[in-house]
């Protein structure tokens, strides 16, 4: 399953990078290596996020955590994520890339891991940029109140249920791939784009307005999600939760 995994991303980074120009990538067959990161709020009460990865395996979920803690596996050493974080006034600026000279030659045993967990206890804005590979954004709990998602190519699965008492604005951008989108019911949605790309779009549930689509409990709602959902090709699956 692993092998299949590292060969179909090996393939999606050649669209990507050739789409971005961001990261010049020929991946060398060295020792994986294992690194955590621990980053502290330092007196923010609130946090603008930036994750940027250039290809490889993304999760990010809730986290007990004062900010940010983070494990990373990497088959090369010279892989290791670039880690900052600032704080101006009471707002920190917090951002975790992949280097910005990262050299690949698509080895066999290519793996790239990121694990970031983030903590729910201050709004965040966040932005993920993802250039190619397989996103598991599981922001449940999380306070984010913007969120910005641009995948080149792979698939990606952003989870928005849990209990919200604000509203959300969101991008999400897929070039190639499967898109899955979980939504709680309580929760009024706005989906703006389906009509972009190719590819089936499942929404059951989910009812035309204009050129949007909306579910049943938008109109009456006092938490509402307002999203812009772009993809090139492949499937998108929005899923209302309980």
């Amino acid at each position: 399953m692993r092998g299949r995994w590292i060969i179909g991303v090996a393939a999606l980074m050649v669209l990507a990078v050739a789409a971005t120009g961001c990261v010049r990538v020929e991946m060398p067959g060295g020792t994986f290596t294992e690194s955590n990161e621990s980053v502290t709020l330092e007196g923010a009460t609130k946090v603008n996020a930036r994750i940027n990865m250039g290809a490889g395996k993304l999760d990010i979920a809730s986290a007990d955590t004062d900010l940010m803690k983070a494990h990373f596996g990497y088959s090369d050493a010279g892989w290791e994520p670039e880690v900052s974080y600032d704080v101006s006034g009471s707002t920190g600026e917090l951002s975790v890339g992949t280097p910005s000279r990262l050299r690949v030659d698509f080895a066999k045993d290519f793996r790239y891991e990121w694990t970031i967990g983030l903590t729910p206890d201050v709004p965040l804005d966040l932005a993920v940029n993802m250039g190619a590979g397989e996103a598991t954004l599981d922001l449940a709990g999380l306070d984010i109140r913007e969120l910005q998602v641009d995948v080149g190519a792979g698939d990606t699965t952003v989870d928005l249920t849990g209990d919200w008492k604000h509203d959300l604005t969101g991008d999400i951008n897929t070039g190639a791939g499967a898109l899955k989108l979980r939504v709680p019911e309580n929760v009024g949605v706005r989906i703006v784009g389906y009509k972009d790309g190719l590819g089936e779009y499942r929404a059951d549930g989910f009812m035309q307005d204009g050129d949007a689509l909306v579910n049943p409990a938008y109109e009456d709602a006092t938490v509402k999600f307002d999203l812009v959902l772009r993809r090139g090709v492949g499937e998108v699956v929005i899923e209302m939760v309980p």
